[in-house]
């Protein structure tokens, strides 16, 4: 091959590349739907970041299990709250209005939550139940535990008129 001829065919595969970028360029500026730089940017960025995409896979995997596994202990603590609370209700234990209201707000929120993942709770929904009913009958009564003036809890006696 004479230098001649690789000339010619430097000149030729130089402005063969030349033309080809030309074209991607006015595809890609045209309002063709047809954007070949952006597809072989995304491929060429894809093949680049592929071990970062599996790290963060990884990491999102772990994070979804924490999610999962934090809000299933925040069940799990309320269901128990409840119960101890139940039972000290049935025991006799009073409490004050405040105490009940708290309690009552985690029954909604655990009722809520058992109802939106189909999970029976069977004595918890026995124990809010007697919750409600007790909680009923001390508004009714007007026989919440009251913080006295010096600061010990006292039964509040009921008010006649």
């Amino acid at each position: 091959m004479s230098v001649m001829q690789l000339l010619d065919l430097k000149t030729g595969v130089s402005f063969g590349v030349f033309l080809f970028i030309l074209l991607l360029t006015v595809i890609q500026v045209t309002p063709i739907k047809l954007n070949p730089w952006d597809k072989i940017l995304t491929w060429l960025g894809n093949h680049m970041n592929a071990d970062i995409v599996k790290r963060v896979d990884v990491i999102e995997g772990k994070l979804d299990e924490h999610i999962r596994d934090s809000a299933n202990e925040r069940i799990r603590k309320t269901r128990a709250d409840i119960l101890v609370f139940g039972n000290e209700c049935m025991r006799g234990t009073p409490h004050t209005k405040e105490q009940f209201d708290f309690v009552l707000s985690e029954c909604d929120q655990y009722e809520e939550h058992m109802e939106s993942t189909n999970t029976p709770n069977g004595v918890a929904k026995a124990t809010i139940k007697e919750i409600r009913r007790l909680y009923a009958r001390n508004l009714r009564d007007n026989t919440f535990l009251k913080e006295g003036a010096d600061g010990r809890q006292e039964k509040e006696e009921r008010v006649h008129g």
